[in-house]
């Protein structure tokens, strides 16, 4: 039996459920039409940037604090020079550039802003996703955030922001939060045209979401070949998300729309012929196939249009 075929018996009573899908992937797609291109994409954020970026609090933040040193910035590669072992997963989102600027006070204490500048806002949730952990958000810090007392970790529009809080001395929660709220101030809201939305509900555990874009992202979930398998193209974002099922099931979700129909057969053929030489197909169909992993546990892969739906990791 393929491990799609629950899904087959269950979409003949869940016609509403593809009805709103399929809504949610013509909706991404048109939000996503205008931003199509990594070059024009690109454009627009050094545009965005030359008409005006957030302004780096100064010390006033909070009393007795002053810079430390000047303001650093890094674009493209240069962000090898500051995260080390880091950098691929920003530049594969879109990482535009990273402004860095450090607060001191007179008995050691120190707080560094991090504000990463992505080429969209999408780009920034993506990270943040990735970044974020258990969410444990601060009720006082000014945006989306996953906080604890050593680093602020925050998202706004195409933002991602953390504020580390490593001095020999620790600064105050309110004073890191205050210094977070005083740059947040001049971030602009942008809404993320993802495809989150795509992925169904019933079963889906809370928290799990992220946003694929290649290889890097894509890795610490399941390995299904080298390079850009999924033919992503550093454009096309995926939806990822763990499942735990009423009847025991659990696996992990990926949904990925292309721009159209040929460009996901086209991603089809490119996986089924490139899988890692650990994955065995176990059925064929002209819409994808199943497969067993290294460690048995099975999979599949279903095309519907220009929508492919990866199941991987199943067990019961």
């Amino acid at each position: 039996m393929s491990v799609f075929d629950g899904a087959r018996r269950g979409a003949k009573t869940g016609a509403s459920r593809a009805t709103l899908a399929l809504a949610a992937v013509a909706a991404f797609l048109a939000l996503g039409a205008a931003d199509a291109r990594p070059a024009r994409r690109m454009a627009a954020s050094q545009a965005a940037a030359a008409a005006g970026s957030p302004v780096f609090p100064e010390a006033s933040f909070a009393a007795a604090w002053a810079k430390s040193g000047p303001l650093r910035t890094f674009t493209g590669q240069d962000l090898f020079n500051q995260i080390d072992g880091g950098a691929e997963l920003f530049l594969e989102f879109g990482f535009a550039r990273l402004r860095l600027q450090a607060y001191a006070r007179a008995d050691k204490a120190e707080l560094t802003l991090n504000a990463y500048e992505m080429e969209s806002a999408a780009s920034a949730l993506g990270i943040y996703l990735m970044k974020m952990g258990r969410e444990t958000p601060f009720p006082e810090i000014a945006a989306r955030n996953s906080s604890e007392e050593s680093q602020l970790t925050i998202l706004k529009g195409r933002y991602f922001v953390q504020v580390d809080n490593l001095g020999d001395v620790r600064a105050s929660r309110a004073e890191a939060a205050a210094l977070a709220n005083a740059f947040l101030a001049g971030v602009a809201e942008e809404p993320a045209a993802t495809p989150l939305a795509i992925l169904p509900v019933e079963g889906r555990v809370a928290g799990s979401e992220r946003l694929i874009r290649g290889p890097y992202g894509l890795q610490p979930y399941f390995t299904f070949g080298e390079g850009d398998i999924l033919s992503l193209g550093g454009r096309i974002f995926g939806a990822l998300a763990e499942y735990r099922m009423a009847d025991g099931t659990s696996f992990t979700r990926l949904i990925i729309p292309y721009p159209g129909p040929d460009a996901a057969a086209a991603a089809l053929a490119h996986l089924k012929g490139n899988l890692d030489a650990t994955i065995k197909i176990t059925a064929g169909r002209p819409d994808g196939f199943d497969f067993e992993d290294f460690q048995a546990k099975k999979g599949g892969v279903t095309r519907s249009g220009g929508v492919l739906n990866l199941r991987f990791k199943v067990t019961r």
